[in-house]
């Protein structure tokens, strides 16, 4: 009996295990059926601008989005100027990168949005501006309480991650 035992002890472990060695998570039966239609900047934006908490590798500030193309992040109480572009898919090519999520098929989402994060204070120097590249949930944008964005960052060409969620519209 302990024989069998341990048999199918080893024979699950070998189910569960992965050829590397992981622990594989179960895939839960969640039904996803993506949204199909455009995300409109007025539900990223808003009429004035929208302000979101941002988290990335330890780091937490506020980002706010304003209208034309303009923001700024504000960590511990310091304001650093940004430039986005919204409404993107991952195979255009935005300051020489395409998305993440490049598969070289098109799509009509258009949920990426790509930030340039002038952290040296360097207005005149794009290229050491700390480049955001993510994209905003489409399941949820009609929902405030629930409207988020995820992706990379990258600094010193390493990659991070980053989300951010909204938080409030900027009053006109």
């Amino acid at each position: 009996m302990k024989w069998a035992i341990l048999f199918l002890s080893i024979l699950l472990s070998s189910f569960i295990f992965a050829q590397v060695g992981q622990l594989q998570p179960v895939k839960p039966n969640i039904p996803f059926i993506p949204m199909l239609t455009t995300i409109k900047e007025s539900q990223i934006i808003g009429p004035y601008g929208s302000a979101w908490k941002i988290y990335w590798d330890g780091w937490e500030g506020t980002l706010v989005l304003l209208k034309g193309g303009k923001g700024y992040i504000e960590v511990s109480g310091t304001r650093y100027d940004l430039e986005y572009v919204i409404l993107k898919n991952p195979q255009d090519n935005i300051a020489g990168m395409t998305g993440p999520g490049y598969t070289g098929k098109n799509t009509n989402l258009g949920h990426r949005i790509v930030f340039m994060v002038d952290f040296a204070r360097t207005p005149a120097n794009k290229s050491d501006d700390q480049r955001f590249d993510g994209y905003v949930f489409t399941q949820t944008i009609d929902n405030s309480s629930k409207r988020a964005m995820a992706g990379i960052t990258w600094w010193d060409g390493i990659p991070f991650g980053f989300y951010a969620t909204y938080w409030s519209s900027v009053p006109g």
